[in-house]
């Protein structure tokens, strides 16, 4: 008969625990991965929770809680950066529901990455944008009579570390990709128009995935060849501070690329970059439930990804889910 010691019944006890602050508001949903992470997602945070045994499993700390929580997220499902990406994730990733070969647990991790990356540009972006409103603001109340333009002086240094943060949100979407697609000779160093000629050559031209990310070609090059060009200083790429114009007039940082295959015309970064969350928060929820969509696993449901009506969304900002044509009006799992 095994001999119970006193951590053995400490660990074994029943209990409760209280998950992050009144402040991130209420428990909406969970996610197990593989049964190595266990996540509760909350209105206002998402939290990562661990028991005593998964970190001593030989149970040598007596003093060990049992239930160990650590904030992953600071916004939950209120949040559309959440919802439109590792939510929507959340829902058509699931184990069973895409062919056996697909490794839904480890693109469930790779959407958990991506979001914290986004959320890191947006901090990124809007810092900038605090910035460059301060200066500007601050030029326009000056009084004095000696003359001056407003100033951001490390605007270069801001632009390389949004577009290298931008340049790991396209890496980890190629390494999803390759999930998809394991041996077409795709890695998650490849480019877009690599993904395209596969596209191609699997469903065609016509079809609405290839065309899809046809279109998004200029925009995700146009990122890797300002990140490769902040990087490696090279002339193809050009950030400007305030500038004074001729006729008196100050115009705001802009940024240019001149690629011998790719050009994007002088643009003030206070336009472009807002842009690139946008851009990619879409990118990836259409890229997600395409990639799902053509790796369904034959069922009885006769499963397939749809657009949720509006009328019928659990939460508004969660535009796809898996359907099925079962029943009078079709069922949307948004679980």
């Amino acid at each position: 008969m095994k001999k119970y010691r006193e951590i053995d019944e400490i660990r074994e006890s029943g209990g409760s625990a209280n998950i992050g602050t009144d402040e991130d508001g209420a428990i909406m949903e969970s996610l197990n991965l593989n049964d190595e992470r266990f996540f509760i997602i909350k209105e206002r945070a998402i939290y990562e929770v661990q028991m005593a045994d998964d970190i001593d499993p030989d149970r040598t700390n007596i003093h060990l809680p049992n239930m160990i929580q650590k904030l992953s997220i600071n916004q939950g499902t209120e949040s559309e950066l959440v919802c439109r990406t590792f939510l929507t994730a959340k829902r058509l990733f699931k184990k069973g529901s895409l062919l056996d070969r697909i490794d839904t647990a480890r693109l469930l991790h790779l959407s958990l990455e991506l979001l914290q990356e986004l959320i890191a540009l947006d901090n990124e972006v809007s810092d900038y944008m605090d910035k460059e409103k301060e200066v500007s603001e601050k030029y326009h109340s000056n009084t004095k009579s000696s003359f001056s333009i407003p100033s951001i002086s490390d605007v270069v240094t801001r632009c390389k570390t949004i577009f290298q943060k931008s340049d790991h949100i396209e890496q980890i979407m190629m390494e999803m990709i390759v999930q998809f697609y394991p041996n077409k000779g795709l890695t998650k160093q490849s480019h877009y128009p690599k993904f395209h000629e596969v596209l191609n050559n699997e469903y065609g031209e016509k079809d609405q995935f290839t065309y899809f990310i046809k279109n998004a070609l200029y925009f995700m090059q146009v990122v890797r060849l300002l990140r490769n060009g902040l990087d490696h200083r090279l002339n193809t790429v050009t950030v400007s501070d305030f500038e004074l114009r001729p006729d008196s007039s100050i115009i705001s940082p802009t940024i240019q690329l001149d690629h011998k295959d790719v050009k994007m015309e002088r643009e003030s970064l206070s336009s472009f970059l807002p842009t690139l969350l946008e851009n990619f928060k879409t990118l990836f929820e259409n890229l997600i439930a395409y990639l799902s969509n053509k790796h369904i696993k034959p069922n009885p449901m006769n499963f397939s990804v749809k657009v949720i009506p509006e009328e019928r969304r659990r939460n508004k900002y969660i535009r796809f889910a898996l359907y099925s044509p079962l029943g009078k009006d079709g069922y949307f799992d948004q679980v």
